[in-house]
């Protein structure tokens, strides 16, 4: 397991949700595409929840998203941008161990390619 270094590249688990009524397949590849992430796992999830004073019930998609935390800064930007709801959730889990095999995986797939 490698503990993460600030001077070498780690591993961000980044969560949002997301309406089950858009698709969120297509979004979820365009992200994959442009590398901003190694891989995401599509959880779906009823969520409850405060919204203009009511209490909401939603049948929404956690998407937990694999990719370095240098990438993760990118990845808030694309989900402020182009996700539907008026406040997106972005949570940012900083990985403090990884296996190794696993973060070089994560730093391929989210690499530019040439």
């Amino acid at each position: 397991m490698t503990s993460t270094n600030t001077s070498e590249p780690s591993l961000s688990i980044v969560l949002v949700t997301y309406p089950v009524e858009s698709d969120y397949l297509a979004w979820c590849r365009s992200i994959i595409n442009r590398r901003l992430a190694a891989c995401v796992n599509i959880v779906k999830v009823n969520s409850i929840y405060w919204w203009k004073e009511n209490i909401e019930e939603s049948d929404e998609v956690l998407l937990i998203f694999k990719t370095t935390r240098d990438k993760a800064e990118t990845l808030k930007e694309v989900v402020m941008r182009e996700h539907p709801y008026e406040v997106p959730e972005f949570i940012e889990i900083e990985a403090d161990k990884v296996s190794e095999a696993y973060l070089k995986w994560v730093i391929d797939s989210t690499r530019e390619k040439k």
